[in-house]
């Protein structure tokens, strides 16, 4: 029986569970910050870019595990601090707290400043160009106390402490640099994700011996400026000026060494294709290889076999289970079927609609055709459609796509509501197969893989007796 697998960085990364060719690029890394210490003078801001649950976690974790011995390694998972009134000061506040050699002198003076330089610093920080720049005046003007002291010697007196504290944790015999990787960032509020980073850019790169290394979603960036700017600031822009240099998570297009976790060796029935390796073509093909999403498809659909193999086998207990492949048979199909469902029920509902409101489809199959035929010819289109909707097909045993003659019906029943049908002659029997595909909706993209692929279809073998409707059904609540 295949193991689930859990959606946490993995810890004791290694060549047997590194899935997404992270170590190789971890190592690249690595020798590029062990080589370039001498440039951290100017150099200090480093980004790691990457969409949510690409893996940017488990990299850093890596890279922390790694540089260890040659750096003072601190890891600030920003998303467990941001209930804290600044997360300017709460990373220094860890990073004083994680440092355990440095006086309590140090960790007091410095955290004091620090208070008073980052207390309404969300209202001082502008976007300009060429930079960022800061409205002292409105830092000043929040300050409770000492109220005489400027916003130039608070600035003088912050960067004066970070040096002291640099000093106090890479003296004797210890690394002589520090870095800290700042990692959650795309989890946090749009205003604190700005706020984080600029405060970074701006007051914690005063030393000569400290890097910040960030994991980056540029959505969740572009999002945040979008919040705070509008269209007046690109995120692009905007990331350019606070990180010196960027590296990129490894394309996730080949997928193959994760999916073998669920499937190993099994062989599809009736051609002996490898299923690992169609189940990976079939994920390429309709845009879903994010890591973490896979995970969480796979799972489910391991969930839905394990149950369906501890039940007792007859009729009534196997009464609504579909079949898809595993080590004592199924068919192809189904499999498709189930890990299509399981994703549109996890990630994007709306591509489900399309297949249980074959009214509305045929409402707005119409109104298209109407429009981009004649009158004379519009009855034999119209027949058609309403036989599409009269099949009742999501209600039907699914056995009735064993036939290719049966393509239209399939077709009909996953294309989306909103579709720019192309031409009516597409809902002939002899031009229905070449359908343009266009739009780059989940719903389309299925369709352009069935149509690419119509073995998985035609001669399938032990389908079960269970319709589109229980499919989902079932899937819903054993998941």
């Amino acid at each position: 029986m295949s193991k689930i697998l859990n959606n946490l960085p993995v810890e004791d990364l290694n060549e047997e569970n590194d899935y997404l060719g992270i170590i190789d690029k971890g190592q690249i890394i690595k020798t590029f910050l062990e080589s370039n210490t001498d440039e951290f003078k100017d150099i200090k801001m480093f980004s790691l870019y990457g969409e949510w649950g690409s893996g940017k976690s488990t990299l850093m974790k890596y890279l922390q595990k790694e540089l260890k011995g040659n750096f003072n390694t601190f890891f600030f998972e920003a998303w467990e601090f941001e209930s804290d009134s600044n997360l300017s000061l709460s990373l220094l506040e860890f990073l004083t707290t994680e440092s355990q050699d440095s006086t309590e002198e140090a960790f007091g003076e410095i955290v004091e400043i620090a208070g008073k330089l980052f207390k309404g610093f969300s209202k001082s920080m502008r976007i300009t160009f060429p930079g960022l720049s800061i409205d002292g005046s409105k830092i000043i003007e929040t300050l409770e106390e000492e109220p005489e002291e400027t916003f130039l010697q608070l600035k003088k007196k912050f960067k004066t402490e970070f040096i002291r504290w640099e000093d106090s944790i890479t003296r004797g015999e210890k690394p002589k640099f520090n870095i800290v990787f700042i990692d959650d960032l795309d989890r946090c509020e749009p205003e604190n994700v700005l706020n984080l980073l600029s405060a970074l850019k701006l007051f914690f790169t005063y030393g000569e011996k400290t890097v910040f290394f960030c994991g980056v979603d540029k959505k969740a960036v572009n999002e945040a400026v979008k919040t705070k700017y509008g269209e007046v600031v690109k995120a692009n822009e905007y990331l350019e000026k606070i990180f010196d240099i960027s590296f990129s998570m490894p394309e996730h297009k080949n997928v193959l060494k994760l999916i073998n976790q669920y499937f190993k060796s099994f062989k599809i029935n009736q051609n002996k294709k490898n299923m690992s390796e169609e189940i990976a073509i079939f994920l390429k093909e309709i845009g879903y290889t994010n890591p973490r999403r896979l995970k969480k498809i796979l799972n489910k659909y391991l969930i839905l076999n394990n149950i369906k193999a501890s039940l007792i086998i007859n009729d009534n207990d196997l009464k609504g289970f579909p079949n898809p492949i595993n080590k004592d048979g199924g068919n192809f199909f189904e499999t498709i079927i189930v890990l299509y469902f399981i994703l549109a029920l996890e990630f994007e509902p709306s591509a489900l609609d399309c297949i249980f409101n074959l009214k509305e489809k045929q409402m707005k199959y119409y109104a298209d055709i109407k429009n981009r035929t004649d009158h004379n010819n519009l009855p034999r289109y119209t027949d058609i459609l309403n036989r599409f909707t009269n099949n009742n097909l999501i209600n039907k045993q699914i056995s009735i796509f064993n036939n290719v003659n049966q393509f239209q019906d399939l077709m009909f029943t996953f294309l989306p509501i909103e579709i720019d049908v192309p031409h009516p002659h597409v809902f002939k029997d002899s031009e229905f197969g070449k359908i343009r595909v266009e739009n780059n909706s989940l719903q389309f993209r299925f369709v352009k893989y069935l149509i690419n692929n119509t073995w998985i279809f035609s001669n399938s073998v032990e389908f079960s007796k269970i319709s589109l409707v229980e499919i989902k059904n079932t899937i819903n609540r054993v998941t």
